[in-house]
Order: structure tokens, then C-alpha cells, then sequence
């Protein structure tokens, strides 16, 4: 489809529009840049390991958990998971015949979170200290399940001595797909399905997350 223009009064003193000149047929046109940009006014990008876990042989129950990240009540940012990467491998070897779900999992809760933290990675080092809180226990809540949104299938095994490379599965959403937390909300990562017996399976999550205000 051949290119056009259309001609636009002559130069105003308003404000200034940041353009890029090129040539078409015989004029010289101007084509207005488009920086997308977000809402989000950011106060805090972080990344953090949550360290190793064992899957379980028994399933958890469905406010049980490896860890969660919780947008306190009363808080006045907006919290979004951005990514998180799971990997497994064989902890010894064992016959592992199950494929037992981890999952990441929308809860809310009630109460002030009192347990031990995990301290994230800025990736500006002069960012704020978090107002979310990423722990591995849920003291002082009092949980309610929601929707699953994401789940991950650990390493499995065919015999007791063989072995199989690592397994690796990671959860990238644009923006617009992102689990996004108000106050009062979480995410869990938690087992919903038994193991096998003596489970030495271990894995990993690295996530990334965000604090934000919209204005």
C-alpha cells in the first residue's frame, strides 16, 4: 500500500513533539514517536530464590504451602508477580512414578503475617523495603483458597537407580497477564497431589515480582 501524507498548519510556539524526519517521494515528512509506557508508577522491582524444597510424599491441604508472597491488609501498593521459574532434580536415586502438581495459587487472607521473611534481590539498589512480605510460613493469617494459575510438574523417574536431566518450566506473563495483588491478597506455591513414598525430589522457584500505585 503506497505511503500518504497530510499537511498540518505551520509551526505553532505550543509545546514540542518529538518527531523523526525521512523523505517520501518529494517531501520531507515528520513521523511522531510512540513510546508505550505503563501506568504503573513503580516503587520496587525485586527477584528472589525462595531456596530448595522437597516434594512431598502426602499432598498439602489447600491453604498449605512451600511459601507465599502477601500484599499486606491496609497496604497502599499494588503487588504483581512477574515471573517465576521452577527447576527440579532427582535429590537421590529413587523410583518416582507420580507426577505430583506444584502450583501457584491465588489466596486471601485476614490478620497481620508475622513469619520469617525472605529478603529479595533490588534490582535498583535504592529501592524501598518491601511492603509485600515473601516468607515460608503464613503465621499470623488466616487463609482462604482461590484459583490455581499456574502449575509445574516435577523430574519423574522410571527405575530406582536411572536418572533424567533437569526439569525446568518458567511462568512469564506480558503485564497484561499478570496475577496482580491488592491488599488483603496472595499467592501461595503448594503441592496438591501426593508424591511417592520417601520423596527426594527437590526443586526451586526463582520469581520476580513488582510493587506499584497506579495514580
Amino acid at each position: 500500500m503506497p505511503e500518504n501524507i497530510t499537511q498540518l498548519p505551520p509551526d505553532s510556539t505550543g509545546a514540542k513533539i518529538r518527531t523523526r524526519s525521512r523523505v517520501i517521494g518529494a517531501n520531507t515528512v515528520h513521523e511522531q514517536y510512540l513510546i508505550p509506557q505503563s501506568v504503573r508508577v513503580r516503587t520496587g522491582v525485586y527477584a528472589v530464590n525462595t531456596g530448595a524444597h522437597v516434594v512431598s510424599a502426602t499432598a498439602h491441604a489447600a491453604t498449605v504451602g512451600f511459601w507465599w508472597l502477601l500484599n499486606p491488609v491496609g497496604s497502599a501498593v499494588l503487588v504483581s508477580l512477574r515471573r517465576v521459574e521452577f527447576m527440579s532434580q532427582m535429590g537421590s536415586a529413587l523410583l518416582t512414578p507420580t507426577s505430583p502438581r506444584i502450583t501457584i495459587e491465588r489466596v486471601t487472607f485476614t490478620g497481620t503475617h508475622t513469619g520469617a521473611l525472605i529478603t529479595p534481590a533490588d534490582a535498583d539498589s535504592v529501592a524501598p523495603v518491601t511492603t509485600s512480605r515473601l516468607s515460608l510460613a503464613s503465621t499470623g493469617t488466616t487463609l482462604t483458597a482461590g484459583a490455581v494459575a499456574y502449575a509445574f510438574l516435577p523430574i519423574a523417574c522410571g527405575t530406582a537407580v536411572g536418572f533424567t536431566a533437569t526439569a525446568e518450566s518458567d511462568w512469564t506473563p506480558d503485564e497484561e497477564g499478570q496475577i496482580v495483588l491488592a491488599a488483603g491478597e496472595g499467592v501461595v506455591c503448594r503441592q496438591p497431589d501426593a508424591g511417592t513414598t520417601a520423596d527426594t525430589r527437590r526443586f526451586v522457584t526463582n520469581i520476580s515480582f513488582e510493587e506499584y500505585t497506579i495514580p
